[in-house]
């Protein structure tokens, strides 16, 4: 390995696992919940209630996610099941209601058509040690989106075969269905969909038949 790349590689290790915790809030599967700073890399949680603590590991047997919170916004990331013999991951909330929207996100690093995955679930993991490190190398950041029903066990990946599964997931809206059919709704405003299904159809449809 070239000097040049044996320093770049350095440098993204360090700032990888020198990143400052953000001001977070960890809650527990109880509903409990403590103030402090987080991060997460991977499926894990790391967590330290002040500053110049030694962090703390904490996976989906415990704890139930991460709202992270400063400057006037928040970003929450709970555990999410979406299969019977899988782990729950941890997924960012998007739109909870009738219908939770998650998001889970990864960022590809892409070299002579080399794809690798430099930053893992959420874009918040680090595991760099196989990224590619050539002049030709470029990112591109991919998304899937899981929506959960209230009570339903699993989340449902609503973007693979998007408008096969999504008028069946939606079939008790027909709103949103036509919507669907004629390109309002698609891949690209998933978060636009739900966000409509939970201001108008459910509440909507359900004072109809009552």
């Amino acid at each position: 390995m070239k000097p040049l790349f044996q320093l770049l590689f350095l440098f993204f290790i360090n700032t990888a696992f020198s990143q400052d915790y953000r001001e977070a809030t960890i809650i527990f599967n109880d509903s409990t919940s403590v103030k402090g700073f987080g991060e997460i890399k991977g499926n894990t949680i790391y967590f330290k209630v002040k500053e110049e603590d030694k962090p703390s590991k904490w996976s989906h047997d415990i704890a139930k996610g991460l709202l992270f919170s400063g400057y006037g916004y928040s970003e929450k990331y709970v555990y999410v099941k979406f299969e019977k013999n899988k782990d729950p991951k941890l997924m960012e909330v998007i739109e909870e209601g009738n219908i939770t929207l998650y998001k889970d996100s990864k960022l590809i690093y892409k070299s002579n058509g080399d794809s690798r995955l430099a930053f893992g679930s959420n874009g918040l993991s680090l595991p760099i040690a196989t990224m590619p490190m050539t002049r030709t190398t470029s990112e591109e950041l991919k998304e899937k989106y899981y929506v959960q029903r209230k009570n339903a066990e699993f989340a449902t990946d609503i973007t693979f075969s998007f408008k096969f599964r999504a008028k069946i997931y939606f079939s008790d809206c027909e709103k949103v269905i036509e919507k669907i059919n004629n390109g309002q709704f698609n891949k690209k405003n998933i978060p636009k969909m739900i966000y409509y299904y939970n201001d108008y159809c459910d509440s909507t449809e359900n004072e109809d038949t009552n």
